[in-house]
């Protein structure tokens, strides 16, 4: 069994060593640490260079500016082949027990196809005192319908299979639309095998106000934020772009019933009839309050 650890770094300097030791604590050793650093100005590619110095399984590489996910899917092409790859922030801490349960998992399942692991995690504020919240229990659906159209688990949860990497880079996230690439990655290996979800959680989630994604403890601030992501935001239709761009790379290998949903989602604003079934498909009903802003932006076509 062979297993890489994947990092993007950004001006990481002041939480980075924290994250380093805990996978270097881990009780499943990865057989590489594979990191790109995405142009820091601080001294985070002092701290690579000092870690890659010190243990040979550690390896970086500094490039260009690039941005989070694009950084990502760099290093998932660049990793080559593995039987697991698990994805890393910087500014987390790993339990001891992250890798071997996310394996342990995986390797009950059919790794004839592709598989992600995706867990609960401990959302703490900067100094990784826990924070008392429900959000995480938010962490995602395993199945293609749902992953569609509401968020996975943080990409720092997940663990995947050669197989699904193998999708994964059908979709050149260089050139296609990607909002972020745990998203694609969630409904790739959800349109072609099995997402298998942990209900513990086996990480502390750092809020610090500088995470380039994070979340709020607070649910009705996620709520006004939500709302005002709604009137004000500035990203709108990223669920049908995906999904054009989902049924472009992939239409030929589904089957019929996924077709007919990637299609709805991405021409229901051109075809009054696709927007009336887009609303009324039980496939994207969640029975909570997800479901009358998933109405609200169907029907202003901000979905």
């Amino acid at each position: 069994m062979s297993l890489i650890v994947l990092m993007s770094t950004y001006n990481g300097e002041k939480y980075l060593i924290e994250q380093l030791d805990s996978l270097l604590m881990q009780d499943l050793k990865p057989d590489r640490i594979l990191i790109r650093d995405d142009g820091s100005k601080d001294n985070t590619v002092d701290i690579l260079k000092d870690y890659a110095s010190r243990y040979d399984h550690i390896e970086y590489y500094c490039g260009d500016n690039i941005g989070v996910y694009r950084s990502f899917y760099e290093l998932i092409c660049k990793a080559g082949d593995y039987d697991y790859y698990a994805l890393c922030d910087q500014d987390d801490v790993w339990f001891k027990d992250k890798l071997s349960v996310g394996v342990e998992m995986l390797s009950k399942e059919d790794n004839d196809i592709p598989l992600l692991y995706a867990s609960r995690y401990t959302l703490t504020d900067k100094d990784l005192n826990p924070i008392n919240s429900d959000v995480s229990s938010l962490y995602g659906y395993s199945d293609f319908d749902h992953a569609l159209v509401y968020h996975s688990a943080p990409g720092c949860t997940f663990i995947f299979n050669n197989k699904a990497r193998e999708k994964i880079l059908m979709y050149d996230m260089n050139c296609r639309y990607c909002l972020i690439h745990d998203a694609i990655i969630h409904k790739v290996v959800t349109m072609f095998g099995k997402m298998i979800l942990d209900n513990d959680s086996h990480m502390y989630y750092r809020q610090h106000g500088d995470n380039q994604i994070g979340m709020s403890a607070d649910r009705f601030k996620e709520f006004k934020d939500r709302i005002g992501r709604f009137l004000f935001g500035k990203i709108i239709n990223y669920r049908s772009n995906t999904a054009r761009e989902l049924l472009d790379v992939y239409g030929e290998l589904i089957d019929d019933d996924k077709k007919r949903l990637l299609d709805m989602l991405a021409n229901y604003q051109k075809d009054n009839k696709l927007k009336k079934a887009l609303l009324n498909e039980d496939a994207f009903k969640t029975g909570t309050i997800n479901d009358y802003f998933f109405k609200l932006l169907v029907l202003t076509n901000r979905i």
